[in-house]
């Protein structure tokens, strides 16, 4: 099964390779082809991959801690989809209860999670995820407190999605909107990461992607784009 599907997925056609920090192109393009000269083509024309569907459903795991863990979650945006930018924006107003959870910078914080660990004292975390694909994604809120409290972490996850259809005030719609940009820069600063995400870009949109366009992307998210993905 593995080899049927490296044959039918893993093709010239469908890699892209990378480098960073070779000093002679030439003779790295000569190492490629001498490395991969067993890396041959396949009829890709002859094979048509079905979309991944999402279907939901729910899955639960038993485990004797004191603590619960719910995680609520609906069908997100593909990378190419329009709704994708409002989603991103989303994800970051509903953001981290405390820094580090999620991401190492405490620009990831944010005052919705943060009121909502504050105002429920049963509850230890609240964090957003956001993930999108080639044919869709998942988007959806994470919250962990006490077991006992297992009815009332899911009305706080709940609650916090709910509020996505609620207007959102300038300021902290840009204050999401900072976050991702900064996030963004800040792994950038690792070169193996922007050689990671300068190829992901590429596959994903072409050689017409940058920072730049991503800020202006995001900055021309609105909170009506909001309401409305999260109403649907």
């Amino acid at each position: 099964m593995l080899q049927d599907f490296v044959m039918e997925n893993v093709t010239p056609a469908r890699s892209l390779i990378v480098a960073n920090g070779v000093h002679n192109h030439n003779e790295f393009v000569t190492l490629a082809k001498e490395r991969l000269s067993d890396f041959l083509p396949v009829p890709e024309q002859n094979y048509q991959r079905p979309s991944a569907e999402y279907i939901g459903g729910e899955s639960r795991t038993w485990t004797e801690t004191p603590n619960t863990s719910i995680t609520v979650g609906f069908e997100g945006a593909s990378w190419t989809n329009q709704n994708q930018p409002a989603l991103q924006v989303a994800a970051a107003i509903l953001g981290c209860s405390q820094s580090g959870y999620r991401h190492r910078h405490v620009s990831s914080v944010s005052h919705r999670s943060l009121k909502a660990v504050h105002q429920n004292s049963f509850a230890d975390h609240v964090h957003a995820f956001n993930h999108h694909f080639s044919d869709s994604g998942l988007f959806g809120v994470t919250v962990t407190g006490s077991g006992s409290h297992s009815r009332e972490l899911m009305d706080v996850a709940l609650g916090e999605l709910h509020r996505l259809k609620d207007p959102i005030n300038d300021e902290e719609l840009n204050r999401a909107k900072n976050v991702l940009k900064m996030n963004l820069i800040r792994e950038l600063e690792n070169p193996t990461a922007r050689l990671e995400e300068i190829a992901r870009n590429y596959v994903v949109y072409g050689n017409n992607f940058n920072f730049h366009k991503y800020s202006e992307i995001i900055d021309n998210v609105t909170s009506q784009q909001i309401n409305s993905v999260s109403l649907n």
